[in-house]
């Protein structure tokens, strides 16, 4: 199936005028790369009121002008543009680089974040986008990570989201940071009318390193 599919039940929001409502862009300024560090700090300072520590190079990542940053904005009441979420873009799954030459050409995606107090409707958006990015990229797949469960948990709310969207868990293993993770796939899909839903401007070649610029390291 080529379509866009309906938001998660309850939380289908009216679009405010007939163009697209919400935009997937590059971090290219340093005003974008602050907002963005802004946004995942704001995050952080509420994981730690749970007891969770975000790794500060999560936070730094953003202000990097060489890492591939991008955003996800929609126009608010007053006209203003505000950033919902943000996520690294990788070109080659960096992880597991042996992935590509089994699957093909992949993507990978990392240090997703939404702002405080959104809706799980923002999730969705960028699961369609990245599979829809990843098969005009000329990708087949879209590879991320999630937290594991804690241990003795009999379910976990996040990865039954995330499979709920069409995420497929392939197996568990530690990130950059010693963590325990579930490895995550998502087959790469063109969606017919996406663009009805959210306009996108990140290029589908990597852009060329450049001072002052996000850009792939």
């Amino acid at each position: 199936m080529n379509t866009t599919t309906a938001p998660p039940a309850g939380d289908q929001d009216e679009h405010r005028s007939a163009g697209p409502q919400y935009e997937m862009r590059p971090l290219i300024t340093d005003a974008d790369r602050a907002t963005a560090a802004a946004l995942v700090d704001d995050r952080a300072r509420q994981f730690a009121a749970c007891g969770i520590t975000l790794p500060h190079r999560h936070i730094a990542a953003y202000r990097d002008a060489w890492a591939e940053g991008v955003g996800l904005y929609e126009d608010d009441a007053a006209g203003e543009e505000r950033l919902l979420g943000c996520l690294m873009l990788h070109r080659r799954h960096e992880q597991h680089p042996r992935i590509e030459d089994e699957d093909g050409p992949c993507l990978g995606i990392s240090l997703f974040y939404t702002a405080v107090g959104l809706s799980e409707r923002y999730g969705w958006l960028i699961t369609l986008w990245a599979s829809d990015f990843a098969a005009r990229a000329g990708a087949t797949r879209v590879y991320a990570e999630a937290p594991s469960p804690a241990s003795g948990a009999a379910t976990d709310p996040l990865l039954d989201y995330l499979q709920s969207l069409g995420w497929l868990v392939t197996g568990t293993g530690s990130n950059r940071d010693g963590e325990l993770v579930e490895r995550l796939r998502l087959n790469a899909q063109e969606r017919d009318g996406l663009s009805g839903l959210i306009t996108c401007a990140v290029p589908l070649d990597a852009p060329r390193p450049a001072h002052g610029i996000g850009a792939l390291r």
